[in-house]
Formats: C-alpha cells, sequence, structure tokens
C-alpha cells in the first residue's frame, strides 16, 4: 500500500524473530529499513529477503549496549539520509528461566542492559534529530510479561514492564516535539525466543492442551511474527497520528479470559 514511502526505520534485532517480521514489513511498505543486529550472519538473509522483495536496506552489526557503535550508526543515517523517521526498539534477550532464588546479578544486568538501558539509549540517540524534524516514531517491543507474569524471568518482565511505564513518559515528554511513542506487548509468539531449554514452549502438549484446545488464548492459536509486524506497521504510518502513550496487546484476546 505505500504507507510508509522513503521511510527510514531503524530496527532493533532485526535478524530474526519479531525483527525479521518487522522489518520485512515496514519494506514492503516503502520503507527503507536500517537492519540493527549484532549476528552479521542474520542480517544479511534478511537483507536478501528485502532485496527479492524489490526493497532496500541498510545493515548495522553491533551489540546495542556498544552506544559508540549506535551513536555511529544513527549519525551516519542521518548524515545519509537527512532524517530519521523511525526507531523500532525490539532487540531483548529471555535469560534461562530462573527463579530469584537461583538466579545471578549479572543474568539480571545483562537482561537490563539490553531489554531496557539500550531501548533508552537508542531513543536518546534519534530524539533529538526526530525533535529537530518536528516530527516522527518511536516505537517499544513489551510483552505482556510486562503486567501479568508466567514467573521464572524476574529480570525480564522487570524490563518489559518498565517499558510500559517509560512509553507514557516519553510520550508526554516528546509530545511538543510531535513524536509520537507507542508500545507492542505482543502475547506467546512462535520465535526463536519462545524455545525454553531447548523446547519451543508452544509446541508443547501442556501448551496446546491449555491456551490452545481449552481456547484459554481465545482466536485459539499460538501468535506469528507478522501479527506483530502489521500492529508497528499501523503505529509509524500517518494512520496513527493522534496516539501516544499507548500500549496495543497483540495477544489473540489472552489477557481478556480468566
Amino acid at each position: 500500500m505505500g504507507l510508509l514511502n522513503g521511510q527510514i526505520c531503524i530496527v532493533t534485532g532485526a535478524g530474526q524473530g519479531l525483527g525479521r517480521a518487522i522489518a520485512l514489513e515496514l519494506s514492503r511498505e516503502g520503507a527503507i529499513p536500517a537492519l540493527v543486529d549484532r549476528n552479521p550472519e542474520t542480517l544479511a538473509h534478511v537483507a536478501q529477503e528485502i532485496a527479492r522483495g524489490g526493497g532496500s536496506c541498510t545493515q548495522h552489526s553491533f551489540d546495542v549496549t556498544d552506544y559508540d557503535a549506535y551513536a555511529r550508526t544513527v549519525a551516519d543515517l542521518h548524515e545519509r539520509h537527512g532524517r530519521i523517521d523511525t526507531l523500532v526498539n525490539n532487540a531483548g534477550i529471555n535469560p534461562a528461566t530462573r527463579s530469584i532464588l537461583d538466579d545471578t546479578l549479572e543474568e539480571w544486568r545483562r537482561t537490563i542492559s539490553i531489554n531496557l538501558e539500550a531501548v533508552y539509549m537508542g531513543s536518546k540517540l534519534v530524539a533529538p534529530i526526530m525533535a529537530t524534524q518536528n516530527g516522527g516514531r518511536i516505537i517499544h517491543i513489551s510483552s505482556i510479561q510486562g503486567f501479568a507474569s508466567s514467573g521464572l524471568c524476574g529480570s525480564y518482565n522487570a524490563a518489559k514492564g518498565a517499558l510500559i511505564a517509560y512509553t507514557k513518559s516519553m510520550a508526554v515528554e516528546l509530545a511538543p516535539y510531535n513524536i509520537l511513542v507507542n508500545a507492542v506487548a505482543p502475547g506467546f509468539m512462535v520465535t526463536p525466543m519462545s524455545v525454553v531449554n531447548g523446547v519451543d514452549e508452544t509446541t508443547t502438549p501442556e501448551f496446546i492442551d491449555w491456551y490452545i484446545d481449552k481456547r484459554k488464548i481465545p482466536l485459539g492459536r499460538s501468535g506469528q511474527p507478522e501479527d506483530v509486524a502489521g500492529t508497528v506497521v499501523f503505529l509509524a504510518s500517518n494512520y496513527c497520528r493522534y496516539m501516544t502513550g499507548q500500549l496495543l496487546v497483540v495477544d489473540g484476546g489472552l489477557m481478556s479470559t480468566f
């Protein structure tokens, strides 16, 4: 439909899962995604998919906690294109599922640094550019775990919950500059992150019985990355122009059930 023709959209964690689907969908709508991921091989695969679809993109391989590399990338994109329209803060990790009784401070700090601190830093880098151009979109990928916990992933839940609060704060701060800040909270998604201890949690008999067959998820299926990608496209497009500070839950109705 060309909803995002010519827009420069940074997508972190673009090498797989939700990030890959988001980048592909943005490209289909005419955007030029700037793909960010620490794995250059997966980035190259996504770039090839975009090229096969007739789109174009740029590739930037670095860890999002390397703030010097992040700053150089943002500055290069701004110099090359003269603007940055959208930042999708998607990169994240979900560490080994352990409780506070046996996890470690190092695991906590690593999860917070990627899932929360890097979101702050990326937003801080693009916000002045967007303010100067009087407009932009910042989109955080949170999770239903940010407000309803399944347990055993406290650092992940804490970071995702903080993103929801930070979305509201940023939205108020940046509204005078016409920068819209919103978040998306996916439910159970079939991505590499759904593999826990070597098992895809969305394929276990217990999951299928409770969430699918018994309709704990009313739509009767796990989510696909493309389900989230379309929501991100909406938030990045001109169809979203009077909504900021909001959380859009993409969970097949899971949070509407008892």
